[in-house]
């Protein structure tokens, strides 16, 4: 559990990064804001459901959703809109943690 606990956090710092990269940036699509407001209330969301013991398999519902948002942020990366090569590789990295994260819990 703690190490789950510690992986969550991990995600939670790439999620928090990206968004904070967002902001620093002008020049951001809405789309992509949007898709990291919903990645942080769902990493909390994942977070809550892991510390209550809600189960594997609600914990790898969150997860799932949170790689679908994450998906989508990726998407409004590489569409029309130019965005800063810095906020790009944050979504990149919280993507990859997600992705990491799947892949233990299975």
């Amino acid at each position: 559990m703690n190490q789950l606990r510690d992986r969550f956090s991990q995600v939670e710092q790439c999620i928090d990064a990206a968004a904070q990269m967002c902001e620093m940036s002008a020049d951001v699509p809405e789309r992509l804001r949007s898709c990291l407001s919903e990645l942080e209330q769902e990493a909390d969301h994942a977070i809550q459901v892991a510390e209550q013991g809600q189960g594997d398999e609600q914990i790898r519902q969150c997860v799932s959703k949170l790689e679908k948002i994450g998906d989508r942020a990726m998407q409004s990366c590489a569409q029309g809109d130019y965005v800063d090569v810095q906020v790009q590789n944050a979504v990149r990295q919280a993507r990859k943690a997600i992705s990491s994260l799947k892949q233990q819990l299975h």
